[in-house]
């Protein structure tokens, strides 16, 4: 979801020395006395900009847009990311600008390329906020050959599976970017169902108007770990079928329905009181801790049981809940299977005066996981820990 946009605040948290460069770079606000300027007098900034024509008013409106959802520490991630990988020795020129608008004004003045893949990257590790990104790994290990044919078969692959099924999708823009891990980007734009809605014309006079829009779905592959992560909504009728057609279209090779005895994600032991949660020392963390369990019966996978610990209580408090509140008689351990677990890592004190952070995040058996949601560090992390503790099946 788009962060709330405050355009005058954006343009304060920018300084005056980038508001001039930015501007009079589009040969715009020329008549502005820039040097007379305190740094939070922006109103004759803002009122110059709202006299611009609407075409030129609408283009930098956009861009602040951007600028405004980069300034996180999301965005700032992947920013550095980006310059780290294209232009190393100006890395402290970006790291300079203390202000978070200010690192993201930076990028689009010096490297209006990395700028627009930047956006593009932030909106995708964000578009799963709240929602999960559907994993499938045991594919081969191999670099792909990516050009516009490439493309052009995910493309009409997309628009055959859509048109058909949905009645919506009938063109299809795929772009690709490669992030400085090594990961592959796929955003797939397809055609939305139309939708009747008033405007304002450039009159001022309001008329109903039917737009298509796009909808997005984001296919990232990592030819090191052979693992597909894939968003789109639709659920398993959609997701199985879209990993199918990007294996043939990207890797060449027909995989099938994934393999349910080979899931991503291995939750079942998590019901053992002795599981172990190791961390790496690296990460810095105090504690580990199962957040959250829900428990489906096996042979009535309708029937579900969600224990929710006490935070303030011992980080075992889970599993004295199934020993207390579960009858071991009539539902032994063998008859529940773990269909989603939440976890909580708690990272050591920095001796400021702040709370100290804390990463949680969901696993859903078999393939689902919102870890792509959190920032760069916190998502390898959490990673990181899916490994040690053996969830993630590789």
């Amino acid at each position: 979801m788009a962060k709330h946009f405050d355009p005058r605040k954006v343009l304060k948290q920018v300084s005056n020395q980038l508001l001039e460069e930015f501007f009079t770079g589009h040969n715009l606000l020329r008549d502005v006395p820039w040097k007379e300027l305190t740094e939070t007098d922006i109103e004759p900034v803002f009122d110059a900009w709202q006299r611009l024509p609407d075409a030129q008013r609408k283009e930098v409106q956009v861009i602040l847009q951007d600028v405004n959802e980069l300034a996180d520490e999301r965005g700032l991630s992947v920013m550095a990311e980006e310059v780290q990988k294209w232009c190393p020795h100006r890395m402290p020129e970006f790291t300079g600008w203390v202000g978070r608008c200010d690192k993201a004004v930076w990028v689009y003045l010096n490297m209006p390329n990395a700028f627009e893949e930047v956006a593009l990257f932030a909106r995708a590790d964000a578009l799963a906020a709240g929602r999960y990104w559907v994993t499938r790994n045991n594919l081969p290990r191999q670099p792909l050959q990516v050009d516009d044919q490439m493309k052009q078969v995910l493309a009409a692959a997309l628009t055959g599976f859509y048109k058909p099924s949905q009645g919506r999708g009938h063109w299809c823009h795929v772009e690709h970017y490669q992030r400085a891990n090594r990961a592959e980007y796929f955003f797939a734009y397809l055609d939305d169902y139309p939708d009747r809605h008033l405007v304002f014309e450039d009159s001022g006079e309001m008329k109903p108007r039917a737009d298509r829009y796009a909808f997005t779905n984001v296919f990232v592959y990592c030819p090191t770990d052979g693992a597909l992560d894939l968003y789109a909504h639709g659920g398993k009728k959609v997701h199985e079928p879209l990993q199918e057609l990007f294996c043939k279209a990207a890797l060449g090779i027909d995989v099938g329905p994934a393999d349910p005895n080979q899931a991503p994600y291995q939750l079942d032991g998590l019901k053992d009181p002795a599981f172990p949660l190791p961390t790496d020392p690296c990460d810095r963390v105090a504690e580990a801790r199962i957040r959250r369990l829900r428990l489906e019966l096996v042979d009535a996978p309708r029937q579900r049981i969600t224990l929710d610990a006490d935070l303030n209580a011992g980080k075992d408090d889970i599993h004295r809940m199934i020993q207390q509140y579960l009858n071991s008689q009539n539902v032994p351990l063998a008859r529940l299977r773990v269909t989603l677990a939440t976890f909580r890592l708690t990272f050591l004190h920095n001796g400021d005066s702040r709370r100290p952070k804390t990463l949680t995040f969901d696993i859903s058996h078999p393939n689902s996981c919102d870890l792509k949601s959190k920032t760069d560090e916190m998502r390898a992390v959490g990673e990181r820990c899916l490994k040690l503790w053996g969830i993630t099946h590789e």
